[in-house]
């Protein structure tokens, strides 16, 4: 009876890992495709937005497709974040080019690079103007989305591979225990 307890834990595996991949997936899906991003073009006189929820936003640079030099020049670009009625400016920061931004490229090859991140403390308007619009070529865009914590980006990654490594490798023991080769 013990041989055949263990033998159940095969397809319970795959079964499990299945669920969890497609979780991951989705997931992903969502960090790819994030369900709040606004795009604009970059100039001076400041763009009007709505933030639904309350948290951390980033600024992103769109780059198109087959851009082979994107250069570095929006790195410099400075940005201006207030609340729009008010008019109660968002603190700003800047980022430079590091390894431990979360960049994203769409499935139409455009590939969002951060530039600086805000914080807003409760949902509401706010607008977003380009202090020195120069900087940013002008076939790229910009784009306001949702902050990714790096870790989290990595830890979905990793539990992506143990999924599909717990799918797959339950899937062969259960045919091999079924074809009678274990």
């Amino acid at each position: 009876m013990p041989a055949v307890s263990s033998y159940l834990f095969a397809p319970a595996a795959m079964l499990l890992g299945i669920y969890l991949l497609v979780r991951c997936i989705i997931m992903l899906g969502r960090i790819i495709f994030p369900r709040f991003r606004v795009r604009f073009a970059a100039r001076a006189e400041p763009f009007k937005l709505t933030i639904p929820k309350q948290g951390r936003y980033v600024i992103n640079v769109l780059i198109p497709p087959l851009t082979f030099f994107a250069g570095t020049s929006h790195f410099s670009a400075r940005f201006t974040v207030s609340t729009s009625p008010e008019g109660e400016l968002l603190p700003y920061r800047s980022y430079r080019r590091g390894f431990f931004q979360v960049k994203r490229t769409d499935m139409s090859g455009k590939q969002a690079m951060p530039l600086g991140s805000f914080e807003c403390a409760a949902p509401g308007d706010i607008s977003v103007s380009c202090d020195n619009p120069e900087t940013i070529r002008s076939k790229y865009q910009l784009e306001v989305s949702r902050h990714i914590p790096p870790l989290r980006l990595v830890s979905l990654v990793v539990a992506t591979i143990i999924s599909s490594t717990m799918a797959i490798g339950g899937f062969v023991m259960t045919i091999l225990w079924m074809g009678g080769k274990i």
